[in-house]
């Protein structure tokens, strides 16, 4: 696609540009075609391995959201997570993946993740959980999410500074959940920057560096259910 298609003629809204990093041609190509006929998406790179990506990204490649698989020959996907959040801060990162087991789950997201898709979802979840991480959200799959909760039952002590409050616990749960900062401000009645101050706190008290991780932590200090 030319860069004439990123952008109409009358200026509105750019097309999402999306990377696609997946070893399976026909996975590849499957989802590349999703994406496509949604109609505002536009797929600048297509590629089997990490390290590929990453040479383009070094070189210039620019693109708005990774959707990337974790099972990948060479390099896996967890360490490339890490190097593109270096090159491309900016970027949003999406994992679509067949791997479901605890280990990759939160290696994932502290690498820096920004949401969690399990491969059997259909097409429009796919869809649905590329708009929520654009809007900002943290989607986790639903069966990561019970995974989460099933592993980490047990509560680590921690002080009573380290504990969540009721609030920020609300605005980590609706977060789990998707929701954008704008729609948890107007569910819980407050400012969108008091979203963001109660956000920062829980990223203080969780010794973490973003949402997804946030939440997973949480969930295995046992601060939140989300069954």
């Amino acid at each position: 696609m030319s860069e004439e298609t990123t952008e109409d003629v009358g200026g509105e809204a750019k097309l999402v540009r999306i990377v696609l990093i997946e070893d399976h041609a026909d996975f590849r190509e499957s989802v590349s075609m999703v994406l496509e006929q949604r109609g505002n998406y536009e797929c600048v790179g297509e590629f089997s391995n990490m390290e590929d990506a990453l040479e383009e990204f070094r070189g210039g490649l620019e693109t708005d959201l990774v959707l990337s698989d974790l099972g990948l020959p060479g390099m896996s996907g967890i360490d490339g997570i890490r190097q593109i959040r270096e090159i491309l801060p900016l970027v949003q990162v999406l994992v679509l993946t067949a791997f479901t087991d605890k280990a990759k789950v939160f290696a994932a997201l502290e690498a820096g993740a920004h949401g969690y898709l399990v491969k059997a979802g259909s097409a429009t979840r796919l869809i649905s959980t590329l708009e929520e991480v654009l809007a900002g959200g943290t989607p986790l799959d639903p069966k990561i999410a019970g995974m989460i909760l099933q592993t980490f039952r047990q509560i680590s002590p921690v002080t009573e500074g380290e504990a969540l409050s009721e609030r920020e616990r609300e605005v980590l749960q609706l977060s789990a959940k998707g929701l954008t900062r704008q729609e948890i401000a107007d569910a819980l009645g407050i400012s969108q920057y008091t979203v963001t101050d109660y956000i920062k706190r829980s990223f203080d008290k969780l010794h973490v560096r973003n949402l997804p991780a946030a939440v997973s932590e949480a969930i295995r200090r046992g601060f939140l259910d989300l069954s």
